[in-house]
């Protein structure tokens, strides 16, 4: 018997995907909703309330969405998705000014979020039982998952991150990804009980239901990369103690320093954590000054490597990310959705490549499984060892068991 419903529209006309979500969770306690920055945001998530009614929604703007009803992802849609359960309850909080105060923005979202989410007896009393099963189990059950969904047009996702941990504790997971746009404009949008500019959403879950995150990306180190020797934020001044841009022409192979030659040769920074698994970072522009613009932070100190990919490793990383999410999840039998937020990078990278992420989770989570998406501008997630962090041409996932956490 399952526990939760889910419910999937995807359409060109949010009024239309919202009422096919809605036709198998008449009550649903969420709405997850990712839509083309092209069709105009107000008034699609006035659209979208129209028909969802007081159900709390969380999302934004996109650079392709995509679902396991589509053949493939789109670049003109909006995609939604519902979940409706006993056991889940949901708060959504929106924070103002990302850009200008990104840890006000934090403490705005997280805690409109959880004055939102209200007490669910149901899922209090799994709780208690399944904290009673052995250790090891019991040790893997987090009472919250965040998910959060930054601007990201403004660079201002690591320090309110920074804020959102404090906030929240470091007790609960947290898996995101930026809003995107079409590449043209300034700015992207956020949808919760209203839609913004400039600002981030949270959602704050609390399950009965077996729930897990990762993150993973296509990337396997060379053996050529360098010491960050002056940085500062997403600025590397030197590498090496020479100037960056020098350094990095030699580990790209290129005088030709522009956005798409940073895309196709990204590099990556191992987590501080014990498990020491790669990150990625992109740089982006070259400055006047000969210094580099990353897409994320970048610590001095760090070893800068290489990083390179290919068809094969590309498959079996996205694979072994599934699998990860399932594990955290308890290993449910039964998966009811999988949430992705897909770097639009590596979305670029695996048309290139011609990898199937749909046939993937399909493979690997079941054929019956509700797949919904976004190409972002920065994905957000907890590596391995807990380390929670702004990454780019990485893909960070939510899985969704029909399961309870006592089974």
């Amino acid at each position: 018997m399952s526990v939760i419903k889910i419910g999937l529209g995807h359409d060109s006309d949010p009024v239309t995907a919202a009422r096919l979500a809605m036709e198998n969770t008449p009550r649903p306690q969420l709405a997850i909703v990712f839509s083309a920055f092209s069709i105009d945001p107000e008034q699609t998530h006035r659209a979208l309330r129209e028909v969802l009614g007081e159900t709390p929604i969380f999302g934004g703007t996109s650079a392709g969405e995509f679902s396991s009803i589509a053949d493939a992802p789109r670049e003109d849609s909006v995609v939604v998705m519902t979940l409706q359960s006993s056991y889940l309850s949901a708060g959504v909080g929106i924070g103002r000014n990302l850009s200008t105060a990104p840890e006000a923005c934090a403490r705005e979202a997280v805690q409109e979020a959880y004055s939102n989410l209200q007490p669910n007896p149901a899922v209090m009393s799994l709780m208690t039982i399944a904290m009673d099963q052995k250790g090891a189990e019991a040790s893997r059950i987090r009472p919250y998952v965040n998910l959060i969904l930054p601007d990201g047009s403004t660079s201002k996702e690591e320090p309110f991150m920074r804020v959102l941990l404090e906030e929240t504790g470091t007790g609960s997971q947290v898996v995101g990804g930026s809003s995107a746009n079409d590449f043209k404009a300034d700015h992207t949008w956020q949808f919760g009980r209203e839609a913004v500019r400039d600002g981030a959403v949270v959602a704050a879950l609390s399950s009965g239901l077996k729930m897990g995150t990762a993150m993973g990306h296509p990337y396997f180190p060379s053996n050529k990369g360098a010491v960050v020797t002056r940085a500062s934020g997403r600025t590397v001044y030197e590498l090496d103690r020479r100037p960056a841009v020098e350094v990095l022409r030699n580990l790209i192979g290129s005088d030709e320093l522009d956005f798409d030659t940073f895309a196709q040769h990204p590099f990556g920074i191992k987590s501080s954590d014990v498990f020491g698994e790669y990150t990625i970072k992109s740089a982006a522009a070259v400055n006047e000054d000969g210094s580099i613009g990353f897409l994320a932070e970048i610590p001095e100190g760090a070893y800068l490597r290489y990083m390179q990919s290919d068809r094969g490793y590309a498959i079996a990383s996205f694979k072994k990310t599934l699998e990860k999410a399932m594990a955290d999840a308890g290993r449910p039998k039964r998966v009811a959705a999988v949430i992705v937020f897909n770097c639009i990078l590596r979305h670029l990278l695996k048309c290139r490549l011609e990898v199937d992420d749909l046939a993937i989770v399909r493979e690997v989570c079941g054929e019956d499984t509700a797949l919904i998406g976004f190409n972002t501008f920065g994905e957000q997630g907890m590596t391995r060892g807990g380390s929670l962090g702004h990454y780019n041409q990485t893909a960070t996932i939510l899985v969704i068991g029909d399961e309870l956490i006592t089974q």
